[in-house]
């Protein structure tokens, strides 16, 4: 008989998303250079701007699309805007 409370272990890299003084953790599920796909478990509170760590960068982000799932909260940031504002 299998287990259904069996959680699987995630293999996928982790970040967080900064919001003040406290950090939001979330799985990354995909990234280049300028997007990310992330799910946090949190549905409530994530602002449009935000800033995304990972492996001690810190950058700053946009939500471009939101999706509420039955794992998560699944975000698709553009990372672009930060890379604009410092060339700018």
């Amino acid at each position: 008989m299998a287990n259904k409370h069996f959680v699987h272990a995630s293999t996928h890299p982790t970040a967080t998303i900064r919001l003040g003084s406290f950090d939001v953790p979330c799985t990354v599920l995909s990234s280049t250079e300028a997007t990310a796909h992330v799910r946090v478990i949190t549905a409530g509170g994530i602002p449009e701007h935000l800033t995304f760590v990972r492996d001690g960068e810190v950058r700053r982000g946009r939500v471009a699309l939101r999706k509420q799932g039955p794992l998560g909260l699944d975000l698709w940031l553009d990372l672009q805007v930060s890379q604009d504002a410092r060339a700018a």
